[in-house]
């Protein structure tokens, strides 16, 4: 499985230059949880934790609140398994606030459609 890993990681980080290259923060969003997520399987704390708070901030400037919503949730649990319960518990409050964010505009958008279907 390690071995898996470590060609996922280094396909990834190939995958990344390109996107970087490219400018598409989307990509660079999903590339850089993703070496988030090895990071943490590898136990390289300080390591996943960069590339997640790299990916929320990205996805954070492009309005994708559930998917940074996610990256927090990761934060938190990796935070927690670390035994830093005040980090966890700020990474969790962070989390359901952006998700609140996005749940609210889904339904408001939801809403909006119903209404022009009426008129």
């Amino acid at each position: 499985m390690k071995g898996a890993l470590r060609e996922a990681r280094q396909l990834y980080e190939q995958s990344l230059l390109h996107w970087r290259a490219l400018g598409d923060k989307q990509g660079i969003a999903e590339t850089l949880q993703k070496l988030g997520e090895i990071a943490m399987d590898f136990q390289h704390g300080d390591e996943a934790e960069a590339y997640l708070r790299e990916s929320a901030e990205l996805w954070q400037s492009i309005g994708e609140w559930v998917s940074y919503a996610d990256c927090m949730r990761k934060l938190g649990r990796m935070a927690r398994s670390q035994g830093r319960y005040g980090d966890a518990e700020a990474w969790r409050e962070q989390r359901w606030r952006f998700y609140g964010m996005e749940m609210a505009r889904q339904e408001w958008e939801e809403s909006r459609q119903r209404r022009e279907g009426e008129g």
